[in-house]
């Protein structure tokens, strides 16, 4: 995955916050779950793919005129969030990668004596 003539395109990038988290969706069309790589280092979250395509069974490529592409973005996490809950589902095409807030930054009632 670090071929140096790889091209990468910048996928599309949605970040919703609600009380308890964060949500960044990212459409990725055509990629499968093996195709997918998320990291974290430090603040920043980082996705790369690899489209990879097999053949069906009984078929041979004989002819291509189109790739399907790589996507490749960094994004940079808020203050607020809890690094170690990142996690993400891919599915049809939509990357969902969840991270919650530290809990001491999340609202709370306090009760009045």
């Amino acid at each position: 995955m670090n071929n140096e003539n790889t091209k990468y395109i910048v996928p599309t990038v949605r970040m919703n916050e609600r009380p308890e988290d964060y949500e960044f969706t990212f459409e990725l069309p055509g990629i499968a779950k093996d195709e997918a790589e998320l990291h974290v280092e430090g603040r920043t979250l980082t996705l790369k793919t690899h489209a990879t395509y097999q053949a069906p069974a009984g078929f041979k490529l004989v002819s291509q005129e189109f790739d399907r592409p790589n996507y490749a973005v960094s994004v940079d996490l808020p203050e607020l969030c809890d690094l170690t809950t990142v996690s993400g589902a891919l599915e049809n095409g939509l990357l969902k990668v969840n991270v919650k807030k530290r809990p001491e930054t999340q609202p709370r009632k306090i009760a009045i004596a």
